[in-house]
């Protein structure tokens, strides 16, 4: 691929994956390693699909590169993860794909939206502070220390989805 401009042009689509098959979370799986020092596991992923929480999906050409987890509590919703294959990271699709997330929240009566993110995610605290998203607390030791990498601490932050125009042009990627 190598570019955004040609990324942009390939035909992208959303699905809600509602009853994934054990391959379609295996695929989940191979996003969130990807995508994340601590992912989540096999029988974690599974758990998100109940009648509260909506995983979408992000297809390039039939190919699912990505996915979001929010769960909606009456007027709340909550990202759980959100992860983009690796070697289609900074292209603009996790944009596209948190937007659509955010949308999506909108339309199910969520008027704010919360998640917790790394304090070194530089990149992702980037994209959040985009869409409205600010740091309302930290949670320490959020992230347990791996083989890897050192415990680590979550900011928490929150966005009034009512304050958001997912129409604006800049949102737009």
């Amino acid at each position: 691929m190598g570019s955004r401009r040609h990324a942009l042009k390939e035909k992208l689509t959303w699905d809600i994956i509602s009853e994934p098959s054990k391959e379609v979370v295996e695929q989940l799986m191979l996003i969130e390693a990807s995508a994340h020092d601590d992912p989540w596991t096999y029988d974690s992923l599974m758990e998100c699909f109940t009648d509260n929480c909506r995983c979408i999906g992000l297809y390039l050409n039939n190919e699912l590169i990505g996915f979001c987890v929010i769960c909606i509590i009456f007027d709340e919703a909550e990202i759980y993860t959100i992860g983009i294959l690796k070697k289609y990271q900074g292209l603009g699709f996790g944009h596209k794909l948190l937007l659509k997330s955010l949308q999506l929240s909108k339309e199910l009566g969520a008027k704010n939206c919360y998640l917790e993110v790394r304090v070194s995610n530089e990149v992702a605290l980037y994209l959040y502070d985009l869409y409205g998203f600010q740091i309302t607390g930290i949670r320490k030791n959020y992230y347990a220390a791996t083989s890897e990498h050192p415990a680590e601490d979550a900011y928490t932050m929150a966005c009034n989805l009512e304050e958001i125009d997912m129409n604006d042009p800049f949102l737009k990627v």
